[in-house]
């Protein structure tokens, strides 16, 4: 009986000792890696990804059906480090392919990283560190340099370190690069995760529902460098990108409005100046002030609304002809003015984007 007791006892507690070998396997990460026709890229993404100095976790590859020798390069790599998972299926689109890797993923974090891109030694450590000692934080991203088809490449801000600066930012662009973004699981499946209605834009309509969930921040420095060509997918659908981003910027807006998180004119100025952004970025900011100043105009908050104006003019002076009239027009209750219908204030809204968009939209991330 003692034997037998024995034996049971030592087989019990190396099955104990085998369970937990098989969960400190378990990875810390899950890399989502669509791929579609990216022979020339995906080599070099790919040695970007396994080389980081931080090592723990998977890579999880869905081929969307490539006919370019994609397939042949994916499962050379695949055979070589036993972290890549790879997984096939006919061309059904990268929003198909993000959804397919989610469900596989067996990690809390999720890394988003896409074929043609370039991420640098240290940023997964960086962005796992962050989120292990932020736990408020549910989405990082990072910087990156743009890397032009000719070879060129450039730092680029296209967003901020600072929460509450995304927040407003995401009512004018994406504030985050899409394939250096980092989030957890939990809070993209409580956010709803990617639509595919919201398709090529879906990356920027995540952005806006994720963060209700926690605060969404860039870290300082560069992490990567992001390809920027015409053949990509924001090249191939622009106009229909940008209407869909124009959709989503009323959405934040509303989003941002009805839970107080519009911030003032004298807490975006220390950020702007800490940020040192370009003129070109200073634009932008400038067309969002003036998109602002409208919006709040139009909810009857004429003092405020004056301030955002002001501000764009500051870092745009050449909207004066635009800004000038909604300065007289804040100083009355335009809510009173026009009709409360909320299509009618959207209608009024979009107009403004359309008036302030067009020659700056072909930079948009």
């Amino acid at each position: 009986m003692y034997l037998y007791t024995s034996q049971f006892l030592r087989g019990f507690q190396n099955t104990k000792a085998i369970s937990l070998t098989k969960q400190n396997l378990k990875p810390k990460i899950s890399v989502i890696l669509p791929v579609y026709n990216a022979k020339d890229y995906i080599s070099e993404t790919l040695e970007s990804v396994l080389t980081q100095t931080f090592t723990d976790f998977e890579v999880l590859i869905m081929d969307d059906g490539s006919t370019d020798g994609t397939s042949e390069i994916l499962q050379t790599f695949a055979k070589k480090d036993h972290r890549i998972k790879l997984f096939h299926q006919k061309n059904k689109g990268v929003v198909s392919s993000y959804l397919s890797l989610i469900e596989k993923a067996e990690t809390d974090l999720l890394a988003r990283m896409d074929a043609d891109d370039f991420c640098y030694p240290e940023r997964f450590a960086k962005q796992y560190e962050y989120l292990q000692k932020h736990p408020d934080t549910v989405m990082v991203s990072g910087f990156c340099k743009i890397f032009y088809e000719k070879n060129e490449r450039a730092p680029r801000n296209t967003g901020f370190t600072e929460d509450f600066m995304n927040r407003w930012f995401l009512s004018m662009n994406p504030p985050f690069i899409h394939s250096m973004a980092m989030f957890r699981k939990d809070a993209y499946q409580m956010s709803g995760g990617y639509l595919k209605e919201e398709y090529p834009a879906e990356d920027y309509g995540l952005w806006v529902r994720i963060k209700r969930q926690g605060k969404i921040i860039n870290l300082p420095g560069i992490i990567g460098e992001y390809r920027l060509k015409g053949g990509g997918v924001s090249g191939k659908n622009f106009k229909q990108q940008i209407h869909i981003r124009n959709v989503i910027n009323i959405k934040n807006l509303d989003d941002i409005y009805a839970h107080k998180e519009i911030p003032e004119v004298k807490e975006i100025l220390p950020e702007l100046k800490r940020s040192g952004l370009t003129p070109r970025e200073n634009s932008v900011i400038g067309q969002l002030a003036a998109l602002t100043g409208c919006y709040l105009a139009c909810k009857g908050q004429g003092k405020k609304a004056r301030a955002f104006f002001k501000l764009a003019l500051q870092l745009d002076k050449k909207r004066i002809c635009d800004a000038l009239p909604n300065i007289l027009l804040s100083f009355f209750h335009i809510s009173y003015l026009v009709s409360l219908d909320v299509f009618l204030i959207n209608k009024t809204f979009l107009l403004k984007i359309r008036w302030f968009l067009p020659g700056t939209t072909k930079y948009a991330i």
